[in-house]
């Protein structure tokens, strides 16, 4: 029995956040109401107040869950690799598009892109000794340094996302790996002038 209860509890989540997602993309998230995700899903109030408490619970839950799934595929991968890194998270990126895409997007959640930025230099942060870091080479102090790769890295994925990705999830790590290795002059053609 509580198999079947956990299973409609699921799938009813499900539905909420694909209502709340495709109303991501038709209007700006100031304008999604209740209403209108229960509408969309076809469900009453009720049913969507015995899971969440409004909109932005609903917005801040599902954010949650997607960074939580970053950083379990970070986890099992076990990865030294940037680029494997890198990979999963245009990965779950490109399984998220449209979520992303909305809550980056002019009409997302003002301050979502910072949190992004923020959840990415956190995991950057955990993850520097598997990439062997030593911190007597700093050159610059370490969380400006994993502050600006984490700006960098949302700047691609939200360039990848608005140009409908163009590239495969591979080729935009490689794109990562090449501006954070050799920089934006060298992305240019220009030669460096330090």
């Amino acid at each position: 029995m509580s198999q079947n209860v956990d299973l409609r509890v699921r799938r009813t989540r499900e539905q909420i956040r694909d209502a709340f997602m495709a109303l991501l993309l038709e209007r700006p998230f100031e304008q999604i109401t209740v209403s209108a995700i229960t509408q969309q899903a076809r469900i009453n109030r009720a049913t969507f107040y015995r899971h969440y408490t409004d909109v932005n619970d609903l917005a801040a839950r599902l954010t949650d869950l997607l960074f939580a799934d970053i950083a379990t595929h970070l986890e099992e991968q076990g990865t030294h690799s940037t680029a494997a890194s890198w990979q999963i998270l245009f990965t779950h990126v490109a399984e998220y598009a449209t979520f992303y895409k909305a809550m980056m997007g002019p009409g997302g959640i003002p301050g979502f892109r910072e949190r992004v930025e923020t959840a990415v230099a956190a995991q950057m942060a955990d993850l520097l000794p598997t990439f062997g870091f030593d911190n007597t080479r700093l050159r610059l102090p370490q969380t400006l340094a994993v502050r600006y790769l984490a700006a960098a890295q949302v700047g691609v994925i939200q360039w990848w996302l608005e140009n409908e990705m163009p590239v495969t999830a591979a080729t935009a790590a490689e794109y990562l790996i090449n501006l954070h290795l050799h920089g934006g002059w060298w992305a240019l053609g220009l030669e460096e002038t330090a």
